[in-house]
């Protein structure tokens, strides 16, 4: 087995907005092993500052280069929970001063970039990193 990791932000200490050029997020061929990027990936955050009653409310994005579109991945009924990791909920601490949080994804190997927007944070000065990892099974 290979495990591959994409850093989707880094320290990220703000909210950020959705994206809207092409070559915004991370190409997901960098989860490629062997030319194959697998079916189900884990995003992982984790927060690296922050106090308070800590919280991150994060949406994922998915690009194609065939239509040229951003989508939110996920199958939430709304538009503003479409997308949002932790079954459409704010990610809370799990122990004083941390979060940490993982969390399946699909098909990510159907779309050529992905990205993570943070839309909301609780408490105060709340940093988060966020990444993905696949891992394949070589034969």
């Amino acid at each position: 087995m290979s495990q591959k990791m994409l850093t989707l932000l880094n320290a990220q200490d703000g909210t950020n907005s959705a994206p809207s050029a092409a070559g915004a997020g991370v190409a997901t061929n960098g989860l490629s092993v062997g030319g194959n990027i697998p079916d189900t990936c884990t995003i992982m955050v984790k927060s690296t500052a922050g106090s308070g009653d800590m919280s991150v409310t994060l949406k994922l994005w998915a690009y194609s280069g065939d239509t040229a579109v951003w989508a939110p991945l996920g199958t939430h009924s709304t538009a503003a929970t479409k997308g949002i990791l932790n079954e459409g909920n704010a990610i809370g601490e799990t122990s004083a001063n941390f979060i940490a949080h993982a969390e399946p994804v699909s098909y990510l190997g159907h779309f050529d970039r992905v990205y993570c927007e943070v839309t909301a944070r609780g408490g105060s000065g709340v940093i988060v990193s966020v990444y993905v990892l696949g891992e394949t099974i070589i034969d």
